[in-house]
């Protein structure tokens, strides 16, 4: 692609970006204590409506919990198997919001 177009890995990423807008990936691991634990998964069984205020749009259960929003961002929750953790994956438009949706994550899963 860089030979056939002239434009380096770089610039070619800038004007994607200019074109589809940016994308902020996260991934973090929380802690379980078994009672913690057991309310999670408990949890993980319905289909959640709102996050923090965020209209859920659609569930996706292929790989864990994936919960879309309505402006596209989404996280998704993966219970280990071989530790006491949940990871939690999370995409939005802008570094700020991708924070905060951490943090609702985070408040959800200790809830």
């Amino acid at each position: 692609m860089v030979a056939k177009r002239g434009y380096s890995l770089k610039q070619q990423l800038k004007r994607l970006f200019n074109q589809v807008g940016s994308f902020y990936p996260d991934r973090e691991n929380f802690r379980l204590t078994p009672d913690v634990k057991a309310k999670f998964t408990a949890k993980l069984a319905a289909d959640p409506r709102e996050l923090d205020g965020r209209r859920v749009t659609e569930v996706v259960r292929k790989d864990g919990l994936k919960l879309i929003f309505e402006d596209g961002s989404w996280v998704c929750f993966r219970l280990s198997g071989t530790e006491p953790v949940v990871r939690v994956y999370s995409e939005t438009r802008s570094e700020a919001d991708c924070s905060k949706l951490s943090a609702a994550a985070q408040r959800w899963i200790e809830s």
